[in-house]
């Protein structure tokens, strides 16, 4: 599975989605589960009520506390062998047992109320949230396969013309997009400043195709000149009033999102990615600093530019 912004975007919309919906079924389920049980307890402690020793004060009745303790002691048994979320903690007249953790369920009798003080566990194994991010997984999976595939199978569908045009990258300053001469359709948005980096970066590496510029050296001043040249031809389009942007400040950052359009517009066309692509570094630590970021393949003709 590709990993870009659109995949990470829907990742993290789906996982958002698929929790609260798990959420909401779960807190559903368990308040229905509950409800369930504690008709069960009160129905069963109903008729066993009459033979009860509950100490009652209104007839003078002591009661059996451990005759008592030993029947909430069978019935919490009982339930506990039934995986109940609940547990039985006292069986009185006063009402009294009520915490912040407990609940007391009220069954009236001819003479009197008695009153059956349960706990409860309303929890959700945490767990079992992994699924909502599983499901997440998996959509985004179908959703690039079935891209993959949709995009495939557009490509065999069109039906080439014999004189096939030559391949062009097209740069539109008014809309700040970019797309290409064979599917207009596809056009991507660029921010400011990877837009006029990347448009200087082509004329410049035209001019000079065997130029070699590395991270770790000064930006050649011609280059910087071309970038503030189509910086300013966006002000003129009234784009932006903002200030210039110091394109040696994040180089990188700039690069990787110039290359990150080229993903998307040139999707349906593999084969030119290499060509207009700025070079990844290849090596880890200071080595990943010497590569060349220049477009030594590309040339002017091969791109362009509406509005310049």
């Amino acid at each position: 599975m590709e990993l870009n912004k659109r995949n990470i975007f829907l990742f993290m919309g789906l996982s958002l989605l698929f929790c609260c919906i798990f959420h909401l079924s779960q807190t559903t389920t368990v308040t229905d589960v509950l409800k369930q049980q504690k008709e069960a307890v009160a129905l069963r402690v109903a008729i066993d009520l009459n033979k009860l020793p509950v100490a009652d004060p209104f007839l003078h009745y002591a009661g059996n506390e451990v005759e008592l303790n030993e029947y909430i002691n069978a019935l919490n048994l009982s339930l506990q062998n039934k995986g109940a979320r609940l547990t039985v903690l006292d069986i009185n007249t006063s009402g009294a047992g009520e915490s912040k953790n407990s609940e007391i369920l009220t069954l009236t009798a001819p003479h009197r109320n008695f009153y059956v003080a349960i706990s409860i566990d309303n929890s959700k194994p945490v767990f079992t949230f992994i699924f909502p991010f599983i499901m997440a997984l998996i959509g985004v999976a179908f959703y690039s396969w079935n891209r993959k595939k949709h995009i495939a199978a557009k490509v065999n569908k069109v039906e080439l013309p014999e004189n096939l045009p030559e391949f062009k990258l097209i740069i539109d300053l008014h809309s700040k997009t970019v797309t290409t001469n064979r599917d207009k359709q596809v056009r991507v948005q660029l921010a400011n400043k990877p837009l006029c980096f990347y448009l200087a970066l082509i004329e410049y590496c035209d001019v000079h195709p065997d130029v070699i510029l590395n991270q770790n050296k000064a930006m050649p001043e011609p280059l910087l000149e071309l970038a503030d040249k189509y910086f300013y031809r966006l002000v003129e389009l009234g784009h932006t009033i903002r200030k210039r942007p110091n394109f040696t400040n994040s180089l990188e950052k700039t690069l990787s999102e110039i290359r990150a359009a080229l993903d998307e517009a040139l999707e349906a066309f593999p084969e030119k990615k290499a060509l207009f692509y700025p070079p990844k570094a290849h090596g880890e630590g200071s080595r990943s600093k010497l590569h060349s970021y220049g477009l030594n393949g590309v040339k002017k003709s091969e791109v362009e530019v509406i509005g310049k």
